[in-house]
């Protein structure tokens, strides 16, 4: 793959800085114009809202060496910052702190640095409050019967304050972060009303710790709702079974071979009374995948179906791969060593007499044209190839065409039937409809139209 060389990323960078199309919150330029290496850059960024940096403007200074963009440049702070990843005495900032100079990639650049920036800004303080609720999560004395029901955990608040932050570390909007970060200031706030610093003294305020004490008991709840939840539903525990291909226990094949091509449906069409739901049948439709028939009953489609289809669309691609291999090229390679064996013949019973048949056996080679296998009184490699490799492979899916042709005839044959027994039990549901309204209006007292007359009412209605 190609890369771009140093002075032309440079001059994109230097283009998409100087127009404004990177993003508005941060820009940069060269410091000096008449630098012909593009070394020195200077850059702004504007503090995220909701933090301790908002509506404050900071200057950096960034240096591309002879190795930019392999490796990623030097960033200086100019403007006082407080930040984990920034030298207090220098500016410099370290490296191995910030995530995009620490894993530094090609295809980053320095726009990329200056957003991850101002990204670390707003997240510095969310780095403050989880250190501020780890150190306090010690000092919480906990009873003997709440340790042993969060077991194995062995400290439940330091592991839901690190449950809760890993949870939302992908959260960047302020709508998201200033309601969570609220939260967990009233959680800091709770643990050191609750906090106890020693053996001896006892907890600063007894409600602060009954409430935290509350909030460990809704959370076990939680926790056992949701285990009871993977338990009774497998596919979504931790370990869910590994799913098969075999066939389910109590299931009936939808078809069955009676001939070479010809299936039926022994199961189906299903009778009314054994019909789910809502009683009516569902008359299901033929469909296709690659060239597969099959009958399409509910959506979504089962994972049993895709797998079966997506199996023998493979291994009926896997023979076209082999057949056209064997066509292309092992019927020329098996024609070389026909050749090979017919000039060693040659020229064991003729002797010397060789370089007259080599050229011959060489004109013939340049002249042919490929085409079907001669029918010869001996038994070549080629004849064997073609025979009992490329004609194999074609019969087998020539015989596989048509079992799949006899597999849509009956299952087409079962959709007619389905239809049929569907308009069927129409006309019985509408026939008994109308027997009940009869019964209902002779109750009543009430005069029964004709079915005639209803219908030429509504004719006459209708013009």
């Amino acid at each position: 793959m190609a890369k771009v060389p140093r002075n032309f990323r440079l001059l994109e960078e230097l283009e998409k800085g100087e127009k404004g199309l990177g993003a508005e919150a941060c820009s940069y330029g060269l410091d000096n114009p008449e630098d012909l290496l593009m070394s020195d850059w200077n850059g702004t960024i504007l503090g995220p809202p909701h933090s301790v940096h908002e509506n404050r403007i900071y200057s950096v200074k960034m240096h591309c060496g002879d190795q930019y963009p392999d490796k990623p440049p030097t960033i200086q702070f100019v403007s006082m910052v407080n930040l984990p990843c920034v030298n207090q005495r220098n500016g410099m900032v370290d490296p191995a702190q910030l995530p995009c100079l620490a894993n530094w990639k090609r295809e980053n650049t320095m726009e990329t640095i200056l957003i991850e920036l101002r990204r670390y800004m707003a997240s510095s303080q969310c780095f403050a409050l989880y250190r501020a609720l780890l150190r306090e999560t010690p000092h919480i004395q906990l009873p003997a019967e709440v340790r042993e029901a969060w077991r194995p955990v062995a400290d439940p608040l330091r592991h839901l304050v690190r449950r809760s932050f890993r949870r939302n570390r992908a959260d960047t909007s302020p709508r998201l972060v200033y309601p969570a970060l609220a939260a967990g200031y009233r959680m800091l706030a709770l643990l050191r009303n609750a906090a106890q610093r020693d053996a001896s003294s006892s907890p600063s305020s007894p409600s602060a710790h009954a409430a935290v004490l509350r909030f460990l008991a809704s959370r076990q709840a939680e926790r056992r709702r949701s285990l009871a939840a993977k338990e009774a539903h497998p596919p979504y525990s931790r370990n869910p079974p590994k799913p098969s291909s075999a066939p389910r226990e109590g299931t009936l094949p939808l078809l069955r071979r009676i001939g070479p091509s010809e299936y039926e449906t022994p199961h189906r069409p299903l009778p009314s009374s054994a019909l789910s739901g809502t009683g009516r049948r569902r008359v299901p439709h033929v469909d296709m995948a690659g060239d597969f028939p099959f009958l399409r009953l509910t959506k979504p489609q089962p994972a049993l179906l895709s797998r079966i289809l997506t199996r023998k669309i493979r291994r009926r691609q896997r023979r076209f791969d082999a057949a056209k291999a064997m066509g292309e090229e092992g019927v020329a390679d098996a024609e070389l060593e026909d050749e090979w064996e017919r000039s060693v013949r040659n020229l064991s019973e003729n002797g010397g007499r060789w370089r007259a048949e080599w050229e011959r056996t060489a004109r013939e080679m340049q002249g042919r044209r490929g085409g079907t296998v001669p029918e010869t009184g001996e038994t070549t490699y080629r004849e064997e190839l073609w025979r009992n490799g490329v004609q194999y492979i074609h019969e087998q899916l020539t015989r596989e065409r048509e079992d799949q042709v006899a597999r849509a005839r009956a299952l087409r044959d079962l959709v007619i039937r389905e239809r049929e027994l569907a308009e069927k039990e129409k006309a019985e549901r509408k026939a008994e409809r109308r027997r009940r309204w009869e019964e209902k209006m002779k109750a009543m007292g009430a005069e029964i139209p004709n079915e005639t007359d209803e219908r030429s009412q509504t004719s006459k209605a209708t013009f």
